[in-house]
């Protein structure tokens, strides 16, 4: 359905996908799917780095759905995390929905426009040259512990960090060498965060929206959500191809 389309001339791709490997059970396997699927577009095109964008899959109640393997609330983190990986394929870009879907019972979020507005952004900042645009959430860059709290460090936060409602953040946890996560105190200071909680006085890890109905506050003031992520055990992807 692709291939007869290659003679014309087009600028990059934008993709939105991911719901049906969500039910599938697929997190790396994705991954690689992705990078397949961008290197055989881009020969057919004849351009290796042509631009390719998209879509991270929105909340909803996978647990409450049937499909051929049973769901966790953590198959669509998994998924994400997948979809989050494949940034490491050259000349992609990724956007974040968690904010997009009024309805987590609905697995198509009614907030199309905005979908296309934060792939705008993409194209705008990194095909068209233009300054000054934000086209990113916070994404996890690194962490470092300190006594019984966690610092997170990020990028892409534009002119700083906020909370989208004003509210407290929400939808962290932290957990000690158990592994048992606990929800968690975060607190805003510059462009990190601190995480805490009084009943892990010696945290290893955070977590990050990492729930299937996850719709978390944590922005930067460019009005753009943060990516979900987790800082124990993340998947490893390895680029196949050049």
């Amino acid at each position: 359905m692709i291939e007869p389309l290659a003679p014309f001339s087009i600028r990059g791709f934008l993709w939105y996908q991911g719901e049906s490997n969500c039910f599938l059970g697929e997190t790396i396997t994705y991954t690689y799917k992705m990078e397949a699927l961008i290197n055989s577009w881009r020969k057919l095109w004849n351009n290796n780095a042509m631009p390719f964008y998209y879509v991270q899959i929105a909340p909803y109640y996978y647990t409450k759905a049937k499909g051929p393997v049973t769901y966790t609330e953590y198959a669509e983190p998994e998924l994400r995390e997948a979809q989050t990986m494949a940034l490491q394929i050259p000349h992609t870009g990724m956007i974040v929905t968690t904010d997009l879907n009024d309805d987590i019972k609905n697995i198509h979020p009614p907030f199309k426009w905005e979908v296309g507005r934060r792939l705008e952004l993409q194209a705008l900042a990194n095909t068209y040259g233009k300054r000054n645009v934000v086209f990113s959430g916070p994404m996890y860059k690194g962490m470092h512990i300190k006594s019984n709290k966690i610092i997170l460090r990020f990028k892409y936060t534009g002119s700083g960090l906020e909370s989208h409602d004003g509210k407290p953040l929400n939808y962290f946890t932290i957990a000690g060498s158990d592994g048992k996560f606990v929800d968690a105190s975060a607190i805003i200071e510059g462009n990190e965060v601190v995480v805490s909680s009084p009943l892990i006085p010696s945290p290893v890890a955070v977590r990050f929206a990492w729930t299937e109905s996850a719709q978390p506050n944590f922005f930067n003031k460019g009005g753009l959500p943060a990516v979900p992520f987790r800082t124990d055990n993340p998947l490893k992807f390895t680029l196949t191809h050049n």
